[in-house]
């Protein structure tokens, strides 16, 4: 039997009866911009393109004696060397119609205000992974963009590679790591990882510290935050970072990384093509990471699969 109410339902051949349709005001954000590197390390202000600074070093040490009233001979000392990268340029854009302007859009005041501050979010992200990933700086041309050289090519002394095999990172892998990095005079703080090596050091490692364990009986909950390790050769906060290459982890002495601004970010308009706003944000960075003596890289490890 036909009902004869009048109800949400469709009538036959018809469509919902006019009810408006039921979306919020609510805009559920899912924006990874979060950026440890970029955030934590000291920004300077350079003048050239061409990004250049000096590391230096001491000379071993030595346990032979001198004999009294010896003549003096004048050893070689280490010459400070000369380390160089390029400024990378990046920008993210927005283009808004001047009748979405004008519509009225669930959950936003102002389209192009939102579009700026995504663009500003994407652009750091953009500067982090740069910083973390890339490969070898290079100058450019015309028709070719500068890049910088990240952490993961820069760091080439202290390496710990498990290149072609299949292991996920363990304590020892570290542990040598520190020790490398302690031979050469460095004093690593930070420890940069992906989330699955977070996992890992936070489930298996035995050398933590400073971590948080907390169970509510009432509420049957357990919180368990591993942020720091605590090893032969020091203590680093541990730091996950989504931009980081899945399978490097980055060990650091932050004081000597800085990151050389030569154009901050800045909001640019748009000319007027079309019946829209445009606009862009642009920024040209680089890595300084002082003395790469100063930090080391683990490469190769397993990214994915059982935590064991």
């Amino acid at each position: 039997m036909a009902s004869t109410q009048v109800h949400t339902y469709p009538a036959t051949g018809g469509g919902a009866r006019g009810i408006r349709e039921g979306l919020t005001d609510i805009v559920a954000d899912l924006f990874a911009d979060d950026v440890p590197l970029l955030a934590s390390s000291r920004k300077v202000g350079v003048s050239n393109r061409f990004v250049e600074w000096q590391a230096d070093s001491l000379a071993s040490a030595s346990k032979a004696g001198i004999k009294e009233g010896a003549d003096i001979s004048y050893a070689a000392v280490p010459q400070r060397t000369r380390h160089g990268n390029y400024t990378q340029i990046r920008l993210r854009n927005w283009d808004v119609t001047f009748s979405t302007l004008a519509s009225n859009i669930a959950g936003i005041r102002d389209e192009v205000a939102r579009q700026v501050m995504k663009a500003m979010a994407t652009l750091a992200n953009d500067y982090e992974k740069i910083f973390q990933w890339t490969g070898n700086t290079a100058a450019g041309a015309t028709g070719t963009a500068r890049t910088a050289k990240g952490l993961s090519k820069a760091i080439t002394t202290n390496v710990v590679s498990k290149a072609g095999v299949s292991t996920f990172l363990q304590e020892s892998h570290v542990s040598r790591a520190l020790k490398l990095c302690w031979d050469q005079g460095g004093n690593p703080r930070v420890l940069y990882c992906s989330g699955h090596s977070k996992r890992q050091i936070s489930d298996t490692f035995s050398a933590r510290t400073g971590f948080s364990f907390n169970i509510n009986q009432g509420a049957r909950t357990m919180i368990s935050n591993i942020n720091k390790y605590e090893g032969a050769f020091g203590t680093l906060d541990i730091v996950p970072d989504r931009f980081i290459k899945p399978e490097k982890i980055h060990i650091v002495t932050p004081e000597l990384i800085r990151i050389a601004v030569f154009r901050d970010i800045a909001q640019y308009k748009g000319a007027p093509t079309a019946s829209s706003v445009k606009g862009w944000v642009e920024a040209e960075m680089s890595l300084i990471w002082g003395n790469q003596k100063g930090h080391a890289k683990i490469s190769g490890v397993k990214t994915s699969g059982t935590v064991s």
